[in-house]
C-alpha cells in the first residue's frame, strides 16, 4: 500500500465542501443542537445512495477509480458527521450545564378510541413517539469517540479495502454497511430515550452480522458472524425485557421523564430497589453480550473473521462501548445523593465482579494466543472489563452515598474508555497493515520460487511470521 499513500492523503480534497457544510449551517442560524440531527442522517441518507448507485454503477471507472467504489461518499457523510459533533460539543462545553435536552421531533401520533358507556370518543395526540438530542458530559465524550475514529477507520478502510482483489466490485456493501454501522453508534449517543437507544442498539446489531461475515463464501466467516448475531441477540432479549420493567415503573423511557427523579414512579409512586434492580440487571445483561463479557464472551474473538476495518470499527470505535455506555446511563438510578434509589448496592457489586472475572480470564488465554488479531480481541475482551469493573465499583460507591469517591472512580472508567478506544483503534489498524506485507511478501517468496513444501499453510495474521520467528 505504499505506493497509494499520497493517493490516500488526496482523498481529503473532495471532502472539504463536506467539511464545510456544518459551519455554514451554524452561520445561517441552525442551532447547535440541531447538528445531531445532521450527524445521524448525514450516513443513513448515504447508505442507500452507495449501496444503489454501487450496483448500477459497479465496475465504472468513475466509480472504482474516483469515488473507490463509494468510499469517497462513505467518508464525506462520516466528514459532515465529525464536524456536526465538533460544533456541538463546542457549544455544549460552552454552556456549562450538566445536560441539555433539544427540542424533540414528533414522528409517530397516537390517538386512543374509548366509549363512556353511551357514545365513542378519540382522544387525540394521546401519546406519541419523538426523537430529541440529549447531551451530557457521558454522551459528548462518546460522541467525539465515536465520530473521530468512524472517520479515520473510513478512511484507513479506502486504502485497505480497494487495494485488495479480493473485494473487487463488492467494496460498495462494505461501505453502506459500515456507515449504517456508524450511524447506530451515533444514533445511540444523541438518542434521548431508552426507546431509540435501543432501536440504535438494534441497528449496530445488525450490521456487526453483515460486516463480520463480509467473507460469507468462507464458512468460518459465515458460522461467526451467525455467533456473534445469535450471541448478542441473548443479551438484547434481557435487554427488552429490562426496558419493559423501566417503563412499568416510570411510565416512559424519556430520560427527561426517567432521570428527574429516579426515586419516583409512574403516578407519584415511591420506586424501591426491589422492584428497579432486577429491571437494571436485565439491562446490564444485555451489556454484557454487547460487550462480550463473561459469559458471552464466546463472539468476540470470532469476529476477527471481517475485514480488519471492521474489526477496528467493533473493538474501538462502536459496538463494544455501547455496552460501557448504557451501564454509564445507570448512574442516575442509583445516586442517593441526587434522587436516586437507596439499596442499589447489589448492582455496582454484580457489575463489577463480572468486569473483574472477565479482565482476568481474557488476558490469561491472550497469552497463549499467536493469532494477532486474537491477540487483540481478547486485550479488547480484558480491557472492557477492567471499565466494567470500575463503572461497577462506582455504582456501589454512589449506591453507598460516597458521592464525591464514586464520581472520581466514574471519571476513570470513562477516561480509560477514551483512552483505550483510541489506542486499540491504531493497533487494529496498524496490525492490518502488517498483515497485508506480510501476506504480500510471502506471495512475492512463493513467486520467485523461495518456499517450502508447506506454503498452503501459510497465515499472515500469525506473529509467528512476522520477522522471520517461524
Amino acid at each position: 500500500m505504499g505506493d497509494n499513500h499520497q493517493q490516500e492523503w488526496n482523498l481529503l480534497l473532495p471532502l472539504l465542501p463536506a467539511l464545510l457544510i456544518v459551519p455554514i449551517l451554524a452561520v445561517l442560524g441552525v442551532e447547535p443542537l440541531d447538528l445531531g440531527f445532521a450527524a445521524i442522517l448525514a450516513p443513513f441518507l448515504m447508505f442507500p445512495i452507495v449501496l444503489l448507485v454501487g450496483q448500477i454503477w459497479n465496475g465504472n471507472e468513475v466509480w472504482v477509480g474516483k469515488l473507490k467504489e463509494g468510499g469517497i461518499l462513505a467518508l464525506a457523510s462520516l466528514a459532515i458527521s465529525f464536524t456536526a459533533a465538533f460544533w456541538m460539543i463546542v457549544h455544549f462545553l460552552g454552556l456549562h450545564e450538566k445536560k441539555v435536552h433539544g427540542d424533540p421531533i414528533t414522528w409517530l401520533n397516537f390517538d386512543v378510541l374509548s366509549h363512556d358507556g353511551t357514545q365513542w370518543s378519540v382522544d387525540a395526540g394521546f401519546t406519541n413517539i419523538s426523537f430529541g438530542i440529549w447531551l451530557d458530559s457521558v454522551s459528548i465524550m462518546l460522541l467525539f469517540v465515536a465520530t473521530f475514529l468512524c472517520f479515520l477507520i473510513c478512511w484507513f478502510a479506502i486504502g485497505y479495502m480497494t487495494t485488495d482483489d479480493i473485494n473487487s466490485n463488492r467494496n460498495h456493501r462494505f461501505f453502506a454497511e459500515f456507515i449504517l454501522f456508524s450511524m447506530g453508534m451515533f444514533g445511540m449517543v444523541l438518542a434521548d430515550s431508552f426507546l431509540w437507544l435501543f432501536i440504535f442498539w438494534e441497528i449496530m446489531g445488525l450490521c456487526s452480522y453483515l460486516l463480520i461475515g463480509f467473507y460469507y463464501w468462507k464458512e468460518s466467516a459465515a458460522a461467526a458472524a451467525k455467533k456473534a448475531f445469535m450471541t448478542t441477540r441473548v443479551g438484547d432479549v434481557f435487554l427488552m425485557v429490562g426496558l419493559l420493567m423501566l417503563y412499568d415503573i416510570y411510565g416512559s423511557l424519556d430520560f427527561a421523564v426517567v432521570f428527574d427523579d429516579p426515586s419516583t414512579g409512574v403516578g407519584g409512586t415511591i420506586v424501591e430497589a426491589s422492584r428497579l434492580q432486577p429491571a437494571l440487571l436485565m439491562l446490564f445483561i444485555g451489556c454484557v453480550g454487547k460487550s462480550a463479557q463473561f459469559p458471552l464472551h464466546v463472539w468476540l474473538p470470532d469476529a476477527m473473521e471481517g475485514p480488519t476495518p471492521v474489526s477496528a470499527l467493533i473493538h474501538a470505535a462502536t459496538m463494544v462501548n455501547a455496552g460501557l455506555y448504557l451501564v454509564a446511563r445507570m448512574v442516575p438510578f442509583v445516586d442517593v445523593y441526587h434522587h436516586g434509589v437507596p439499596g442499589m448496592e447489589e448492582l455496582g457489586l454484580i457489575v463489577a465482579w463480572i468486569g473483574g472475572i472477565t479482565a482476568f480470564m481474557a488476558a490469561s488465554i491472550a497469552f497463549v494466543q499467536n493469532d494477532i488479531k486474537k491477540v487483540l480481541a481478547y486485550s479488547t475482551m480484558s480491557q472492557l472489563a477492567y471499565i466494567f469493573l470500575g463503572l461497577g465499583s462506582a455504582l456501589y460507591l454512589l449506591a453507598a452515598d460516597h458521592h464525591h469517591a464514586g464520581y472520581f472512580v466514574l471519571g476513570g472508567a470513562l477516561f480509560h474508555l477514551f483512552n483505550h478506544a483510541m489506542a486499540k483503534g491504531m493497533l487494529f489498524m496498524a496490525s492490518g497493515s502488517v498483515i497485508h506485507e506480510v501476506h504480500h511478501a510471502h506471495h512475492d517468496l512463493h513467486h520467485h520460487g523461495h518456499h517450502d513444501d508447506h506454503h498452503e499453510e501459510f497465515d499472515p495474521q500469525d506473529m509467528r511470521n512476522m520477522g522471520g520467528l517461524a
